[in-house]
């Protein structure tokens, strides 16, 4: 997706926030070890309320939040979670080994380290935190992080606990697994930059070797997530979170990018119309709609849900206005209500689709006293959730005016972005009575001096001089998180170290874009088939094919695949024997092309020996084949 508009030209901004989990061996405040938890036997319920913080102000994400009235539901493992992790028995102290790696980090950065460290809390009423806060340490401030010839600045470091892992949701309940709850997590935000995509994906492909480098951060998907805030027109900031793919990055700030100035072009049509303020009015409309009603509409009703109308002066027309493809305020409102478990809403640009008659409109208006240029949006569902949802719609509907609305939002999986709900503010933050403040002593700060790693860039220059990778290989191989495992295989196995890499680092990708369960490959897996390879079961050209069958469903394992598709090694003779055909039936191609003819032949050789022999000793024996005068009988 390109951008219909430079961004300089509209002041993009865009922050990133890197949130990395740590490479400790237990959680952030207790003993706990960090594992995932394939059973979860036990389970508590918990339903969060918002509170006031110590300014006297509650968070409006908080009240929203709550206003859902969704029970969580807490699954949890003693091998995993403890009292702690429930909410049940005070934090014990920080995670010293999680500390020191912040403070590494910190340094890297050329951050300057507080002087004091203190956890607060920061509310969190979205269920996945059993107390309805997270605690959170600020350690650094400041820094600058390079990249591609340029420099961004950092904004603060911090220290803090991830959230509960999400098992499902529905429209009354929540249900998490408490095994992720407390496992330690760094968070780096950098300053605004100009939003141009392709730099801000750079800027956290760098943070993210830089982190690496450490050895001492989780790896695996899962294990990194991006939040963006992106701004346009100098206007309000909207925080995109749960970026988990890098490759999505840019992708997503260019859609948040159309989107907020898709908004903006409908707020300057409203003032166009001479539209300064939007006035709402919401009525009861259930009666309206009989036997004839839309199918949307009669399932609703047919389930004893009753229907409201939330009607905007003059807006008869913005709401299906689409100044960019896909961006709609009807869709901003549609996606407000599903955030609250209804379907969506139905607008008035849209009623003949929806099968709204002309007569329907038209007591909907006399109803609430609108004219034709008068936009009506129509809610439906449960009586106890609609009129949180109008309400939320006559909110949207006013800040329409302003263009852009502080909220937070949610990345798709295909880089776009979905109503998550309003942007918190500083209520929500206080101190955390029950762990006194660490003091950063200058014999901590020297210690953590010394663990301070070597710079990636020279240990992808390493594995080139000592593996005899290319660069973009070894670079691959860095990035791809599996530099520990080809290491440590490349020391225990005879195979060419390009093959190790090949396989640890390319394999999966080309396996993820062919559409494969990247479930089933696992570095397990994958080891098995290069020590399969280095025993001579067959054939590094046929790893594709056994990962593959695998992937697949289709073959139990490695030893199995490679039965199911014939894959038994060739023997010496066995080769020569199909070369010898081969060489034999394209006997005047090699007399008139010589050494030539190599590739056609090596093509047609390969078609019965690949995946059973190595290439490079069929491309030996078949050089040898065409440059010999010597007949087959001879061989």
């Amino acid at each position: 997706m390109s951008l219909p508009f430079d961004p300089s030209e509209c002041a993009m901004k865009v922050g990133i926030e890197i949130h990395q989990q740590l490479g400790t061996p237990t959680k952030l405040f207790c003993s706990c070890p960090v594992t995932k938890s394939e059973e979860l036997p036990f389970s508590f319920e918990r339903r969060l309320r918002p509170s006031q913080s110590e300014l006297g102000r509650i968070d409006p994400a908080a009240v929203f939040e709550f206003n859902k009235g969704k029970v969580n539901t807490y699954r949890w493992n003693p091998e995993s979670s403890c009292l702690v992790d429930a909410d049940e028995e005070p934090p014990h102290p920080l995670n010293r080994a999680a500390l020191e790696t912040t403070l590494v980090i910190s340094l890297m950065l050329e951050a300057k380290v507080v002087e004091e460290i203190h956890v607060m809390r920061k509310i969190v009423i979205d269920g996945s935190n059993t107390a309805g806060f997270q605690r959170t340490s600020v350690v650094a401030l400041g820094g600058r992080l390079s990249f591609d010839g340029k420099s961004v600045g950092v904004q603060s470091i911090t220290v803090e606990e991830d959230a509960s892992r999400i098992l499902g949701e529905d429209a009354q309940s929540r249900q998490f697994a408490l095994d992720r709850l407390g496992v330690p997590l760094v968070e780096i935000a950098l300053d605004p930059m100009a939003g141009y995509p392709q730099d801000v994906e750079s800027a956290a492909l760098q943070l993210g070797r830089a982190l690496r480098s450490t050895g001492m951060v989780a790896r695996g998907l899962g294990t990194i997530r991006q939040d963006l805030n992106v701004s346009v027109m100098g206007g309000e900031v909207v925080e995109v979170k749960g970026v988990q793919k890098l490759n999505l990055i840019a992708k997503v700030v260019r859609y948040e990018g159309i989107r907020q100035m898709g908004l903006i072009r409908v707020a300057e049509e409203m003032r166009r119309r001479g539209i300064t303020s939007v006035n709402c009015r919401t009525r009861d409309v259930t009666s309206v709609f009989g036997s004839l009603a839309s199918a949307v509409l009669k399932k609703t009703l047919e389930g004893g849900g009753r229907v409201l109308c939330v009607a905007a002066d003059g807006m008869a027309g913005l709401l299906g206005l689409e100044p960019f493809v896909g961006v709609r305020l009807g869709k901003e409102l549609a996606e407000i209500a599903r955030t609250n478990s209804l379907g969506g809403v139905i607008h008035s640009d849209e009623f003949r689709k929806q099968s709204i008659t002309e007569a329907e409109e038209s007591e909907l208006r006399r109803l609430t006293g609108s004219g034709e240029s008068d936009a009506l949006v129509l809610v439906a569902g449960p009586e106890e959730r609609i009129s949180v949802v109008a309400g939320l719609v006559a909110e949207r509907l006013a800040a329409a005016i302003k263009g852009v609305p502080k909220e937070t939002r949610a990345a798709t999986n295909d880089g776009e972005t979905r109503y998550l709900r309003p942007r918190p503010g500083a209520a929500r933050m206080y101190p955390e009575t029950d762990i006194p403040e660490i003091l950063v002593t200058g014999a901590l700060l020297d210690k953590v001096r010394r663990t301070i790693p070597q710079p990636w860039e020279e240990r992808v220059k390493s594995y080139v001089e000592r593996y005899a990778l290319s660069p973009e290989m070894a670079l691959q191989l860095y990035d791809s998180g599996e530099a520990p495992e080809f290491e440590r295989l490349a020391a225990e196995l005879k195979l060419d170290r390009s093959v190790i890499a090949s396989v640890l680092v390319e394999m999966p990708v080309r396996l993820a874009r062919e559409g494969l369960d990247e479930g089933r490959l696992s570095e397990g897996l994958l080891e098995e088939v290069l020590r399969s390879i280095d025993r001579g079961e067959f054939a590094k050209e046929a790893s594709v094919d056994v990962l593959r069958a695998v992937c697949r469903g289709e073959a139990e394992g490695v030893a199995d695949a490679v039965r199911k598709l014939g894959l038994t090694r060739l023997s010496k003779e066995e080769l020569k024997s199909i070369i010898e055909k081969v060489v034999a039936q394209n006997a005047a191609l090699i007399a008139e092309r010589g050494e030539r003819s190599f590739s056609i032949l090596m093509g047609e050789v390969m078609k019965s020996a690949r995946g059973r022999v190595d290439g490079q000793v069929v491309g030996r024996l078949l050089r040898e084949r065409i440059a010999s005068p010597r007949d087959a009988s001879q061989t």
